[in-house]
């Protein structure tokens, strides 16, 4: 740092320079920002870029017990509207998982699942909560049960059960309409005086006694 010395005649000496000085402070202070800003930048790059885990699931359970049976009964319009099950497993851990820091610049966790058509004949559908061979970490559960009906026109609607709902004595009734050509989604039938256009659907989880898979 220059300092002035000898004759200064309009008594400026050292306040230009000084430290203390409103402008320097600020100039510090954007630099500590700066300085903070790319230490958190360094640490999410290098997370960025180590090694992915292993999210593979575990080997299907070659005897697999833990069986509840999904009935979906359509009214009246079974042949005509018919309905396939989709059942996703995975796991919520965090440990578990893969961690994008990059992703939408909040973070994004990955976690592992995977998607199951359940086998079914006459509206019942048998679904296994031990589809998977149990570990002791990283273990694969049901995330959530999918049913989608599709009309004689190509369209189709969803409904989905979560992963807390799916159990034993569930029982649900939705009214599916088909009025969008992507995605429709059945609701629970509304408690108003009007009719509201659709197909009407009752939808239960019940216990199988059952120890074969279909």
């Amino acid at each position: 740092m220059r300092v002035l010395k000898g004759n200064d005649p309009a008594g400026i000496s050292g306040s230009v320079f000084s430290i203390s000085n409103p402008e320097a402070s600020m100039i510090l202070a954007a630099r500590r920002h700066v300085s903070a800003v790319l230490s958190v930048a360094i640490v999410f790059l290098l997370a960025g870029c180590s090694g992915k885990k292993d999210l593979s699931p575990p080997p299907v359970n070659t005897a697999p017990r833990d069986k509840l049976e999904l009935v979906v009964t359509v009214d009246g319009h079974e042949t005509d509207y018919p309905v396939t099950v989709s059942v996703q497993y995975g796991n919520l851990s965090k440990e578990c998982s893969n961690i994008d820091y990059w992703y939408s610049l909040g973070g994004n966790i990955d976690y592992p699942k995977g998607d199951i058509q359940a086998k079914g004949e006459g509206g019942v559908f048998e679904i296994y909560q031990d589809y998977y061979a149990p570990r002791e970490k990283c273990a694969w559960t049901i995330r959530h049960v999918v049913i989608t009906m599709r009309a004689p026109n190509g369209r189709y609607a969803d409904t989905a059960i979560s992963r807390k709902d799916f159990k034993e004595g569930f029982k649900w009734d939705v009214r599916c309409n088909f009025i969008r050509a992507d995605v429709n989604i059945c609701f629970p039938p509304a408690t108003s005086d009007k009719p509201v256009p659709g197909v009407s659907a009752s939808i239960q989880v019940r216990r199988s006694h059952q120890g074969e898979m279909l």
